[in-house]
């Protein structure tokens, strides 16, 4: 008999990812803070490459209170690294959003078993 169903994962179109500077003086400013980028990673889980961003967070003139956090940003699976230069000059490259929620806890502990984050965020 032919399953009348039909299941499918949703996919989202690969989008570009604009690589920050990464640089200790370069605070990018807010409201209520800024942040700053530490460092990039290409790490992998299972047979994909993913790109890993690590930054710190700092609320320091905000109405509510101060704090922080150590955060890591993942744009998703790389499909081409550093594939041109924008008209800014900053490198872009091209990425497919994470997802499956079962792969978002799978590169969550990654990240975490190698990085001290407080949060892990997808796009």
């Amino acid at each position: 008999m032919e399953n009348r169903y039909h299941y499918h994962i949703t996919r989202r179109n690969p989008t570009d990812y604009i690589h920050e500077v990464i640089d200790d003086d370069n605070e990018i400013q807010s409201i209520s803070g800024y942040y700053t980028v530490e460092k990039e990673l290409k790490l992998e889980c299972g047979e994909k490459l993913f790109l890993c961003i690590i930054g710190v967070g700092v609320v320091d003139s905000s109405c509510c209170g101060v704090g922080g956090c150590r955060y890591a940003l993942v744009p998703g699976y790389i499909i081409e690294w550093k594939e041109r230069t924008n008209s800014a000059g900053f490198m872009v490259s091209k990425v497919e959003p994470v997802v499956e929620e079962n792969t978002k806890k799978k590169i969550s502990k990654i990240i975490k078993e190698r990085e001290f984050v407080t949060q892990v965020n997808f796009w």
